[in-house]
This record gives structure tokens, sequence and C-alpha cells, in this order.
């Protein structure tokens, strides 16, 4: 007997309903709503279980905040470290996505949360490549790049707030 999926059997319910199926959709049909409470369920005259869509919703957002968050701070995380290296031109590019991100998840507060969490970050990792005798930034270097870096995030952020201020006009026009 092949199993039939849950749109299936809400399409054949009517026509076994009414006595008018074959015996093979018929047969189809019971096995299915032997294994499916939904299906059972409606095919009773029930309501099939109420799904709180506001809750669901709210719980999604809130994965998808706390993604943006961990992308976020990864992201400051592998620019701080590019400092030292020869690759240190990609925070031209890496900067205004985590500025727009932290627009998006902040909004205005996002001017003085990213260069407070650069400079924590940046200290941080060079106070790590201090202990470990690594090479490090003397505090001038280390306040340069943190200004720099917070200027390219600046940048991120009054696109991505330009952005939503345009898109926010065109919906209420």
């Amino acid at each position: 007997m092949n199993k039939i999926t849950c749109d299936m059997c809400m399409d054949l319910m009517p026509l076994v309903k009414d006595g008018i199926a074959s015996a093979d959709s018929k047969d189809a049909v019971e096995a299915h709503l032997e294994t499916c409470a939904v299906c059972r369920s409606l095919y009773h005259g029930q309501a099939p279980p109420v799904v709180n869509t506001e809750k669901a919703f709210h719980k999604l957002k809130r994965q998808i905040q706390i993604f943006s968050v961990m992308f976020m701070l990864f992201g400051i995380f592998f620019g701080v470290n590019l400092t030292a290296g020869s690759n240190v031109f990609y925070n031209s590019l890496i900067m205004p996505i985590i500025g727009a991100l932290g627009y998006i998840l902040l909004r205005w507060k996002a001017l003085y949360t990213i260069p407070i969490l650069l400079l924590i970050t940046h200290g941080m990792t060079n106070l790590l490549g201090l202990i470990r005798g690594q090479e490090h930034l003397d505090i001038y270097s280390l306040l340069m790049w943190t200004a720099l870096y917070s200027i390219f995030a600046l940048l991120g952020m009054v696109i991505a707030g330009l952005l939503s201020y345009a898109f926010r006009k065109e919906h209420s026009v």
C-alpha cells in the first residue's frame, strides 16, 4: 500500500465521506488516518490544533536576532584580528556590514554600542597578544584603528538608516 501525504488525504476525504471514492483511495485514506492525528481530527469534523502564530513568529524573530548578534560579534572579532596582517583593508568591507547589521538590531543605539564593542574587542585581542608575547599595538594605534573602524561602521549605519527611512516613506505613500 502506498502512503499518501496529508494534502492528498485532504483532497480524498470528501470523496471518501460521500462514498464515491475507489476502494484503493478509501484504503489509502483510512491507512493515513491511523497514523496522522491532524487528518483524523479533520475527517471527524474537529478543528485542527490551533498554532499560536504570534508566538511562533516571536520565537523565530528572537532566533534571527540572536544569530545576527552572533554574526555581528564574529565580524567584529574577525575584522579586529585582520588589523595586524596584510588583509587589513578587508575591514573597509566588513565594518560597514557590521554597522548596517548593528543599525538593524539596535537602531541608532548602534552609534555608541558598536564603537564600544570594537574598543573592547580590540583591547582584549591586544592584551592577549601582549600576554602571549606576540605583536601588539600601542594604545594610540589601538585607539586610531578603533576610530577608523568605527567610522566605517558609522558609514554602514547611515546607509542602513537612510534605506530604512526611504522604504518607510515609500510604503506610506
